[in-house]
This record gives C-alpha cells, structure tokens and sequence, in this order.
C-alpha cells in the first residue's frame, strides 16, 4: 500500500500470526482485510489479542531516512577545496 505524509500508523496485530503490521489510518475503514505499508494483507486480530511481533519491513518503511538532495554550497566548497 502506498501510504501517504498524511496517513497515521496504526500498528494492527495479524489473526494468521503473531505479527503487528502497520496500516495507514485511512486503510482502516474499507473491509475486514486490511493492507499493511509492507504489502501484506491480512486479517486483523481481536482488540484483546496481545501486541505480535513488529514487522521488520513495516518498521524499515518508517525508519529508513528518506535521500537528501546535496545542497549547490556544499558542492561548492568541495569543488573549491580540491581546486
């Protein structure tokens, strides 16, 4: 699923295993099978089923910094210092 800057996580436990998934919150509504950020699609367990195991590609989706643009500056200066 392609999730959004507006769209929320919601850490939603799996009812096939033990493991939590993300899903945006505007995922949420649609149906029963929910579509987590990693592209797993699943059913969610019941509110009283205890936190899984975070999903390392969910959590990864969340944590990888996404790739700055070098600022014109900064090339400059080591354009200039090698020169």
């Amino acid at each position: 699923m392609e999730a959004t800057p507006d769209d929320h996580p919601v850490w939603v436990t799996s009812a096939e295993g033990t493991a939590e998934h993300a899903v945006p919150d505007t995922a949420m509504a649609p149906g029963l099978e929910l579509e987590a950020v990693c592209g797993a699609r699943f059913l969610p367990a019941a509110m009283t089923a205890p936190p899984g195991k975070t999903c390392a590609e969910c959590l990864a989706y969340f944590l990888v910094p996404a790739p700055r643009e070098p600022e014109p500056r900064r090339l400059w200066r080591r354009y200039a210092a090698k020169h």
